[in-house]
């Protein structure tokens, strides 16, 4: 017996000894098995979504759940690499409407880092007055803040991570954030250029507005919404008024910039949830979703005046001394429930609109005997003021 429990001393003496180099190889393994649980679940995002905002909302869940900190913050830089801005978050505090969500690149604590392209860790906020930030919003904890880079001199953004406790990060915990910051950058700017080159094919190049491609997958599908919810909907064509004239005596380059401004004037008169793209040359094409012919004809007018009163460059060279266009408009389900045909009575409302003088707005109108047609600007009709245009 005596011997027996001379043994069994000797190896818990043994594991004594070992404890600390078991416990040291159990940490790094527990860290190991964090960054790789967090490096799979990045990886993931990528593999099974490009969209930012669901991608976002992963990154939070992994900081918040498995990383276990108390706030978190991704902040992107602008193309012109010079602001930073709050992007996604979560931990802010209550009155997060107050806290400055923007910072020049150099500014603060994260402009610091960007330039830098060094993680910033401080371990105590209530013993740094270096930086504005901690002074005006947050009292005490640690915070730490990780450039996030694709290499050298190409900068995507900062991560933020803070926790209540102070001295909460540790030299292993730091080392993986910044492991996991480089694959959040490789994420995000994949993610950016898959959204930029969208845009690039969905836009007009000119205007910023949407092209005619990108007009035609949405119009269908708004069709196919008003007929199974049975909602009215209106699509307007409207046509810059002698614009080859324009061309001819101020040039192309002049010509674009009207382009531009016309485009700007429509898009900025109608509400957020109607649709407009450039359909080609100087037309451009207005989906008017939940809106009836009656409703339509006034949005349509206000566009009319709205543009024929604006000043635009050079417009004293036109026909009447200023610039104007021409609308035309059919309506979902009055005039028909096919979107090809919809199109098509709107074309034929435009061309009836510019053969009758221009600067008008002419509605088709199925009921009338021979298809014809009626010029609403014979009827004093008032551009309707509801809450709906901006």
């Amino acid at each position: 017996m005596a011997e027996s429990y001379d043994s069994i001393k000797n190896q818990l003496v043994e594991l004594q000894k070992k404890f600390p180099e078991i416990e040291k190889l159990s940490q790094g393994l527990n860290h190991r098995l964090l960054e790789l649980y967090s490096l799979y679940q990045i990886g993931l995002a990528l593999s099974t979504t490009l969209d930012l905002d669901e991608i976002f909302n992963l990154f939070k869940k992994i900081f918040q759940q498995t990383l276990q900190v108390d706030r978190f913050g991704i902040f992107l830089i602008d193309n012109n690499l010079s602001v930073l801005s709050l992007h996604t978050s979560f931990g802010l505090p209550k009155d997060q409407d107050k806290i400055k969500t923007s910072f020049k690149f150099g500014e603060d604590v994260f402009g610091e880092s960007l330039m830098y392209e060094k993680a910033i860790y401080i371990p105590d906020v209530s013993q740094e007055p270096k930086y504005n930030f901690f002074n005006d919003k947050t009292k005490n904890g640690s915070f730490l803040v990780i450039p996030l880079l694709l290499r050298k001199n190409h900068p995507v953004g900062v991560l933020s991570l803070y926790r209540k406790t102070t001295d909460s990060f540790s030299n292993n915990e730091i080392s993986l954030f910044k492991t996991i910051a480089n694959e959040i950058a490789k994420v995000i700017d994949k993610t950016l250029l898959f959204r930029q080159t969208k845009e690039l094919s969905i836009t007009d190049e000119l205007t910023g507005l949407y092209n005619r491609r990108h007009f035609n997958e949405r119009f269908e599908s708004e069709v196919q919404r008003s007929r199974r919810y049975n909602r009215p909907m209106t699509v307007l064509m409207i046509d810059i008024d002698y614009f080859k004239n324009f061309n001819d005596i101020n040039g192309h380059l002049m010509g674009d910039e009207i382009l531009k401004r016309v485009a700007h004037t429509i898009e900025s008169n109608i509400r957020k949830a109607d649709l407009v793209a450039r359909y080609g040359g100087e037309e451009f094409v207005v989906i008017l979703p939940e809106i009836d012919k009656h409703r339509a004809l006034s949005v349509a007018e206000k566009l009319r005046r709205t543009i024929e009163k604006k000043r635009f460059p050079k417009q004293e060279n036109q026909p009447h001394k200023n610039l104007t266009v021409s609308l035309g408009l059919a309506s979902f389900p009055e005039d028909s429930t096919d979107a090809r045909e919809l199109i098509d009575f709107a074309d034929r409302a435009l061309f009836k609109a510019k053969a009758e003088g221009r600067n008008r707005v002419m509605v088709f109108d199925t009921s009338l005997e021979n298809n014809k047609y009626y010029n609403p600007t014979m009827m004093n009709v008032e551009p309707e003021k509801t809450a709906d245009n901006k």
